[in-house]
């Protein structure tokens, strides 16, 4: 039996979809469980809950031999949890960031490490999916498109990505939980088809949406001063730590998506092209 964290998250809705089609058993977790009954079958069971408050839902593990995990600020009470309940493998959606030379000093990596680190201590079986920048958080600048006045101002423009579009990522992990004696064991980093600035995207976007627009650089201190009064600290210095890492380093692709897919991966082109609606005013 296999157990969904984040069931009605950006990848999470995307996994439970994958593993109907897969036809296998599966229990679902969410705080929203209404958003799952579309996707309801005889196969998957939904289980209403916070994955912050595993007190409340543990007693589902309990025929679980597989968990999919996403990122919590402290995994042990739910490591604990599903290790007193018998699961053995697990599954867990962590950072690229990890990656880095700078990874000693970059939040995003410590946080995802410090699960992946749990997840050893407590003598799991583990595959970590170690995904590089969600294509998703382009959704963060529709306002931007929506409102502009034929300019944007962002820092970082030449800021490079290895952008992963949240399909290519569920897939790997339905196949990854499906196949897991396969892959126990194994560190898999994704990353996208191409490697884009975000100026490249960012026009991409415009293009799509058949617009006229000038890009211009903001200043690092500039960005913050305006996004501290929208978005916590910490998400801020987050993205500021990922521009200038890219700044000065070279990203790279791997050849993950095509080797356990088959196929390659998705496009931003692709991804704008399904999500141009958001930008719309």
């Amino acid at each position: 039996m296999l157990f969904i964290t984040g069931a009605t998250g950006t990848v999470g809705h995307q996994v439970v979809k994958f593993l109907n089609e897969k036809d296998v058993e599966f229990k679902a977790l969410s705080r929203t469980p209404e958003k799952l009954l579309k996707d309801k079958t005889d196969k998957m069971s939904i289980v209403a809950g916070d994955i912050k408050d595993c007190s409340a839902w543990s007693n589902s593990l309990g025929d679980v031999d597989t968990l999919f995990l996403i990122l919590l600020d402290d995994a042990r009470e739910i490591l604990q949890a599903a290790k007193t309940n018998g699961v053995q493998n697990i599954v867990f959606l962590s950072s690229a960031s990890i990656n880095r030379s700078d990874s000693d000093h970059n939040d995003n990596a410590k946080k995802h490490k410090e699960v992946e680190d749990q997840i050893k201590a407590f003598g799991f079986n583990y595959a970590f999916i170690r995904a590089e920048a969600f294509m998703h958080n382009a959704i963060y600048w529709r306002d931007l498109f929506r409102y502009n006045k034929g300019t944007i101002k962002l820092p970082a423009l030449d800021a490079k990505l290895a952008s992963v579009h949240e399909t290519d990522i569920a897939e790997v992990i339905s196949v990854v939980l499906t196949g897991f004696n396969k892959f126990s064991g194994q560190v898999l980093t994704l990353t996208g088809a191409n490697i884009l600035s975000q100026l490249n995207i960012l026009s991409e976007i415009s293009k799509q949406l058949g617009q006229q627009i000038s890009f211009e650089e903001q200043t690092i201190d500039e960005f913050h001063s305006y996004m501290k009064n929208y978005i916590a600290e910490e998400y801020i210095n987050l993205r500021i730590q990922d521009w200038e890492y890219t700044l000065k380093h070279d990203l790279s692709l791997t050849n993950t998506v095509l080797t356990i897919l088959g196929r390659e991966p998705l496009t931003y082109r692709e991804w704008v092209s399904e999500h141009l609606s958001a930008f719309k005013f």
